[in-house]
């Protein structure tokens, strides 16, 4: 029986354990893109990922996969500029940096093409080489030529200049980007290099000191193989990215009308995809052309685009935040400008998109609470408008059509909060700026996919979202402008931070609701776990041993119910001796057994269920504690000892002490990213001594058995932790790191409570004849009694 029982438990077991991970693959599919592909995307070289100046027309043949843009210009098409690429902000991370981003722009599309974070606190969680910083570059016939070089970089700090042509790294020659990119790629933050440069034909050496890679916010969206991906998106000297951020285009000139519908055959080439998603009116080319570019101040740039067929000039203008007093600072001013420089009236409307290309870092082992059922992407579309509930809606859903809202501004009720994308410690949002008692300037806002989504199911979750924003059709007058400002925020979402950012008049609605714990329950625990952190920190200055004074003070709380469950299981073993003989009076009378057994414990007080208050307890807290590290951008990069050492150097992800999806040791199956048994990429120590914790409490305080049935279950118990600890494999080190402690004092706890009394043999016997000898000493004195009174 007991075998038969042991049995249906692990058929049992295997059954639930396959049906959990098909349903979370449902929910939540996530592709097993591995570290190479990822920091693939983040390469500092415009050779690989940024915006090369575009052939001119007749030099080439269009490359396999390359998306013919307009083969035959417009004769009234204002010509173009050679591309061009501006900064904003600085890269120093220095406390009197006044600046908190860098901003990298290009007059292509005069879009944003990445945003930097400044702050040592924010620094890349994958790529751990040398950065020198965003160069912008390209192959040169003597090395890689140098088109950008942004202020606070190593790169400006070694003294190199635009129009450098590097030539040699360390004494070693470099023949195009792709040597620079391996020379950078084998060095590390801190590390002195030498550049072989030439400036004006004339050599140069500089010394560079390498840094850390700060974390873009926004980024060029590179596709790689291992995202299979069989066509690349868009393709411009070489470089393989989706479309770049805050694009703009005319959705409405007098009659004309674009139509932007998405295609929806389910497999539509890239040439098709690229050129729905860059649709624009004829004679219209604002999202594939170049701008006429300036900076106007050291906080400005603007890029202006002549449209002579239709007599408008456009204008997007932007400018960066300083810091000053408590303003926040994370943020870029958009200003769009539409002028009317013809004799008769335009009625005219735009398209602007959102950011693209936020960081997908973590993605094999985040999770993130859901505000739907359908799931959640590793970024995505964030809409609130005033009045209504905010919505994020995920890749998945955006691409089928799913949960899709389409708001229509028709009221002064419907002003946009803010439109963007959200990530799981990083957004990235534009803010209308309102006029005082004016109109809602937006007709349409709706999320989009930017890029192709991947056809297999496990990796639609790294689909790139935008936002697109659609105004509201308005009549200019010759001489006149149509002016509308927006705020872009781009960066952590810290609560404080993040609510200075409200909709003008309306303080309650502002970009806090990126921050969502989940259900009301969860999300007050979570909130109260960060704030008592937060404190613990301030007082200590290590977020691990912050969670060491939190688990310390929840287990002090708890202190009188765990002793008195201490101090049960030691009554349980006490009463041993008693319960084995209740069982062998009554083996085979299951209901006089259970009868005996209550009797048994309410005369001694006892209630074995007593154990498992401490346990329900400490749910909350463990679930809250969870929440708070998926949710809490300050355990973000948080180590346990010290960000110089790898091992557990990020408190909200598993410890990963060493690599070894690629050990030829390790089957394939167990360090895939994702799949059936799969453990991940890394071999993660901290959940081997959560479960060996476990099992040694196991083995010192489980109550004793008291029949078959219980030894069954404390066998199955054995195993449960095994399983437990697989699910346990890949959740937050600083979970891990709760557990463990909570487990240690737990152990303490009992060992410095009194021994159990040890049970003697035939104790059962020796009680029953101490009862009967009590019992008939009592009857021969009352007869005793009796014979006196009659005398």
């Amino acid at each position: 029986m007991e075998n038969r029982r042991f049995i249906l438990f692990i058929i049992g077991s295997i059954a639930i354990l396959i049906g959990n991970m098909w349903l979370w693959s449902k929910l939540h599919p996530t592709p097993p893109q591995p570290p190479a592909a990822e920091q693939k995307q983040n390469q500092p070289l415009a050779d690989k990922n940024a915006v090369e100046k575009p052939a001119a027309e007749g030099d080439k043949a269009p490359e396999k996969n390359a998306v013919v843009e307009n083969a035959a210009p417009d004769a009234a098409e204002a010509p173009q500029p050679s591309t061009q690429w501006f900064t904003l902000g600085s890269g120093d991370p220095g406390q009197n940096n006044p600046y908190k981003l860098l901003v990298t722009l290009t007059n292509h599309g005069a879009a944003v093409e990445r945003i930097e974070l400044s702050s040592d606190r924010y620094r890349d969680l994958e790529d751990r080489s040398g950065y020198l910083g965003h160069l912008a570059a390209e192959d040169s016939p003597d090395g890689v030529k140098v088109n950008l070089v942004a202020p606070g970089t190593p790169a400006a700090e070694a003294g190199l200049q635009p129009g450098d042509i590097i030539t040699a790294v360390n004494s070693k020659a470099v023949a195009n980007g792709d040597a620079l990119q391996a020379a950078l790629k084998s060095a590390t933050p801190d590390q002195t290099i030498e550049l072989a440069v030439s400036r004006g034909g004339q050599p140069q050496t500089l010394s560079a000191t390498l840094g850390r890679r700060p974390l873009e916010v926004v980024r060029p969206e590179v596709f790689t193989p291992e995202m299979q991906i069989p066509e690349p998106l868009d393709i411009v000297a070489g470089s393989v990215h989706d479309p770049f951020s805050f694009l703009l285009t005319l959705s409405t000139v007098d009659k004309q009308k674009l139509d932007d519908k998405r295609l929806d055959d389910g497999k539509p080439s890239a040439t098709d995809l690229l050129q729905s998603i860059n649709a624009e009116l004829p004679g219209v080319k604002l999202r594939t052309s170049n701008w006429e570019g300036k900076q106007v101040d050291a906080d400005t740039v603007e890029f202006t685009r002549a449209l002579p067929k239709f007599d408008l000039e456009i204008v997007k203008r932007y400018k960066i935040a300083k810091t000053d007093g408590d303003k926040p600072a994370y943020h870029l001013t958009l200003e769009v400008q539409l002028r009317n420089l013809g004799q008769t009236p335009r009625t005219v409307a735009y398209q602007l998109d959102g950011p693209t290309g936020l960081p997908i870092e973590g993605w094999w082992y985040t999770s993130r609470p859901s505000r739907s059922w359908s799931g959640m992407g590793v970024r995505d579309a964030a809409l609130l408008l005033q009045g209504k509930d905010p919505a994020l809606i995920s890749p998945m859903a955006t691409a089928e059509g799913k949960l899709e809202p389409r708001y229509r501004s028709e009221s002064p009720d419907a002003l946009l909060v803010y439109a963007g994308v959200d990530a799981q410690y990083m957004a990235c949002a534009l803010l209308p700026v309102p006029v005082k008692d004016r109109e809602p300037w937006l007709a349409e806002i709706k999320p989009i996919v930017v890029g192709r989504m991947p056809q297999d199911a496990r990796y639609k979750t790294l689909g790139d979202v935008s936002c697109r924003m659609v105004s509201v059709e308005e009549s200019i007058k010759p001489g006149t402008s149509l002016v509308h400002t927006y705020t872009v925020f781009a960066g952590p979402k810290q609560p404080d931070l993040l609510a200075k950012y409200p909709l003008e008049g309306d303080p309650q609605n502002n970009l806090g609701e990126l921050i969502y714990y989940g259900w009301p329950i969860w999300a007050g625990v979570a909130r109260l776990m960060t704030f008592v952190l937060h404190f613990l920190y301030s007082i200590v200055g290590n977020y691990g041993l912050a969670i060491v004074l939190l688990t310390a003070l929840v287990r002090a709380c708890m202190f009188p119910i765990s002793r008195k469950q201490a101090k049960n299981a030691q009554k349980m073993q006490e009463l041993k001796p008693e319960m084995d003989r209740i069982n062998e009076k009554y083996k085979g009378k299951p209901e006089e057994k259970t009868r005996a057994m209550q009797e048994l414990w309410r005369k001694h007080n006892h209630n074995p269920m007593a154990g498992c208050l401490p346990a329900l307890l400490q749910i909350p807290v463990f679930l809250g504690l969870y929440r708070a590290l998926w949710i809490d951008v300050e355990l973000r990069q948080a180590p346990l000892f010290s960000s110089a050492i790898h091992w557990c150097s990020n408190l909200a992800a598993p410890d990963m002490l060493w690599y070894w999806k690629d050990s030829p040791m390790i089957p394939s199956f167990l360090s895939a990213y994702r799949g059936f048994l799969s453990l991940g990429p890394y071999f993660n120590l901290l959940p081997f001594f959560t479960i060996a914790l476990f099992i040694l409490q196991q083995q010192m305080f489980m109550p004793p058995a008291t029949d078959d049935q219980t030894r069954t279950q404390q066998k199955m118990m054995k195993y449960m932790v095994i399983f437990i600890g697989y699910l346990y494999y890949t959740v937050p080190s600083g979970l891990c790191l709760y557990i463990i402690v909570s487990s240690a004092w737990g152990i303490a706890e009992r060992k410095l409570l009194p021994k159990a009394k040890p049970a003697a043999a035939g104790s059962a016997t020796t009680s029953a004849l101490r009862v009967k000898t009590a019992s008939g000493n009592g009857a021969a004195a009352r007869r005793d009694r009796k014979k006196q009174r009659g005398r």
